[in-house]
């Protein structure tokens, strides 16, 4: 049996009362005390607390007990710009960054092009321009920076401490990922966190959906076709990383029992779907074209949707990418008709256009991460 020791308990009291009051900002101690099982004595320590650190400020506002008896309630504002962090995808030659509050909400974005790869000494002066104007902005909101997300369209491989990426030659080659971070670190002056780009944005999809779907899923696959392809898996509402951290590197999913990789190759159904590859087969100017490569496109993702749910069982798809822009109006139909074809499960599959969906998610993980050092003892 887990022990927990006096500031463990005090921790988890406190982060009980954060999660509360981002789904109701403006509370009263009685009614935060009437929600929870702690004491009024508990949650007035910690509502004094969140006042110190800036999380909370009384309104000056009252309102009346229960019944309209008793002593007038001081009513507390949950300040939702009191703590940001900055969310960074890479994608392409695409620098995006977002300033992103304590509610998920975007405060400010900012993008630049550039030629340099994320993993050159050189991409420093790129990121030092982008933190530099966030960083100006969170001063105009009166808000401490916590940390810096960073999601970056490379498989992350956590133990041998690599992320691959393709190289100008459409090829893949690792690169050691610590000392690219401890670079931009110690530039920053920032904690901060690297995410592979589809599993980032997985996260931002999820979280909209809670926020729009009264009947949200609690799995989800997120699928992303472009340039290369690639997943990411929700199951029980939380990210599902795997051994390697590389869960969802669909580009390595094959149909084809006699096909080789080489060390720098990239994998099978990504040498069948990248955006390179469907260009060079198909011409997209002339219709019968575009309809063999719409075709072409949502069969293979309908036999990788099928391996998927054969093995997770996840009600829930999503895809997203540039592949999709090219045929938005069909695809996701024709995509449900095959899968169909191929199993007797019927899952719900749509289609997503939602901008800088990576550069929220790697905020929104940047935060959970460092919000809890700020509400803790440590």
């Amino acid at each position: 049996m887990k022990s927990f020791l006096p500031n463990d308990i005090k921790d988890e009291n406190r982060k009980i009362i954060y999660d509360i009051l981002l789904q109701h900002p403006e509370l009263a101690k009685v009614e935060i005390t009437e929600m929870t099982a702690m004491s009024f004595v508990t949650v007035s320590k910690i509502v004094s607390f969140f006042e110190e650190i800036g999380l909370l400020t009384a309104t000056g506002e009252s309102r009346e007990g229960s019944g309209g008896l008793g002593r007038k309630r001081t009513v507390y504002r949950f300040n939702e710009n009191s703590y940001v962090t900055i969310g960074i995808q890479l994608i392409g030659r695409t620098v995006t960054a977002l300033l992103v509050n304590l509610q998920g909400r975007i405060i400010e974005s900012y993008s630049v092009e550039t030629r340099i790869p994320f993993y050159d000494d050189a991409f420093t002066s790129v990121f030092e321009e982008v933190i530099a104007r966030m960083k100006e902005k969170a001063k105009e909101t009166y808000s401490e920076v916590l940390g810096i997300g960073i999601g970056v369209d490379g498989a992350i491989n956590t133990r041998k401490k690599t992320i691959r990426m393709r190289t100008s030659d459409n090829e893949e080659q690792d690169h050691p990922y610590e000392p690219i971070i401890e670079r931009l670190k110690a530039m920053a002056d920032l904690p901060i966190l690297l995410e592979n780009d589809v599993n980032a944005s997985t996260l931002a999809e999820f979280r909209q959906l809670e926020h729009e779907d009264g009947d949200a899923p609690t799995d989800l696959v997120h699928i992303a076709v472009g340039d290369g392809i690639g997943a990411g898996i929700i199951i029980g509402k939380k990210l599902h990383r795997g051994y390697n951290a590389s869960a969802g590197e669909l580009e390595y999913m094959c149909f084809d029992p006699a096909f080789r990789k080489s060390p720098s190759s990239v994998g099978w159904l990504e040498s069948r779907l990248g955006m390179e590859s469907l260009l060079n087969a198909y011409d997209l100017r002339i219709p019968s074209e575009a309809e063999a490569c719409e075709d072409y496109v949502a069969r293979h993702l309908a036999l990788s949707i099928t391996s998927i749910i054969s093995l997770l069982d996840i009600q829930r798809i999503m895809i997203s990418g540039k592949t999709m822009g090219l045929f938005p109006e069909r695809i996701a139909g024709r995509i449900s008709k095959y899968v169909n074809q191929y199993t007797e499960w019927t899952p719900s599959i749509s289609i997503s256009s939602s901008a800088h969906a990576t550069a929220l998610g790697v905020a929104i993980l940047i935060l959970q991460q460092e919000i809890m050092k700020v509400i803790s003892e440590s």
